[in-house]
């Protein structure tokens, strides 16, 4: 039975097959050069083609084949087999469509797919994006809250002042909630849209980063949404979560000690451990945005979760 695993071009695992059929695939084109694969004992999913020419039969000196990644395609071939074209090499099978290609585009500078790398997006850079997109953000979001704001400006306080019980209070309520989603139609719909047409927000565009799959190629509008849900209301959870916790215990300590005084304890004492407890348990609950500075490939919890990486474009 095959103990061999790779990712498909939704980045789906599948699997297990044996070595023979891992050539076979390569060799079909279902598996590409910047395909992750994996084996039960390594310690990461690899690229394909830093694997390859230990699969293929050695050459006539006995040493591993030399292998080249098409331009064209990303297609893995023997560089015996492929056509050079300035420092690219263009694959067995794909000449004619890779010259045709180039009669309707006048493609130039095509670099060497077999050495390329991805650059990743550092966490300062990202941040610099998600603050540009919540700017970029906050005029729909406002927009949004109009009805919110014409039911609170329009007598709806003064209402609320002198009669508790009025219907005023069911109306700051419902436009309240018709703003808020609002609000998170407006972010599900920019998150999505602009990664999955895109592959990538304004903010990601301006700094000129993209959002892509482990192989390189663009979310579908499916994993665009999928990767929303990971990184709002799941990041916001855990970051959100700890935030208040620490609010709470800062307000908590406060009433205790300004109620009653035990053991020397003070008002001001109790106020610096909240603030202390509320520093602490919000730097702990961001994590999930700063750990992208420490991971070699800069993700952040959400792009582990849907499985993307933000690089350059």
């Amino acid at each position: 039975m095959g103990t061999w695993f790779y990712t498909d071009k939704e980045a789906n695992q599948q699997g297990p097959i044996d070595e023979s059929t891992l050539l076979d695939l390569s060799r079909e084109g279902t598996i590409l050069a910047s395909t992750l694969v994996w084996e039960d004992g390594m310690e990461a999913w690899t690229r394909w083609i830093d694997l390859a020419p230990s699969f293929y039969p050695r050459d006539e000196e006995g040493g591993e084949m030399k292998l080249g990644v098409c331009a064209q395609s990303d297609r893995v071939f023997p560089v015996r087999e492929m056509l050079p074209y300035g420092a690219a090499l263009i694959g067995a099978g794909e000449k004619e469509s890779f010259v045709q290609n180039l009669l309707e585009k006048g493609t130039t500078g095509i670099e060497d797919a077999t050495a390329q790398r991805f650059e990743y997006i550092g966490f300062w850079w990202r941040a610099l994006a998600s603050f540009l997109d919540y700017l970029i953000k906050m005029v729909p979001t406002w927009i949004c809250m109009i009805p919110y704001y014409i039911v609170v400006f329009t007598g709806g306080l003064e209402e609320l002042e002198s009669d508790p019980s009025t219907g005023v209070i069911v109306a700051m309520a419902v436009s309240n909630g018709i703003g808020m989603l609002g609000i998170l139609g407006v972010s599900i719909f920019y998150e999505t849209w602009m990664v999955g047409k895109y592959g990538g927000t304004l903010g990601k565009s301006i700094i000129g980063a993209k959002v892509i799959k482990p192989d390189g190629s663009k979310l579908t509008y499916k994993q665009a949404f999928y990767r929303w849900l990971a990184k709002k209301p799941l990041n916001y959870l855990l970051f959100w979560f700890p935030v208040m916790l620490g609010f709470g215990l800062l307000v908590g300590t406060t009433i205790a000690a300004s109620s009653e005084a035990r053991g020397g304890a003070t008002l001001g004492a109790a106020v610096i451990g909240g603030l202390v407890g509320c520093v602490i348990v919000s730097v702990l609950g961001s994590g999930v945005y700063w750990m992208a500075a420490f991971d070699p490939e800069k993700r952040a919890l959400h792009d582990r979760v849907a499985a993307t990486r933000v690089v350059k474009k």
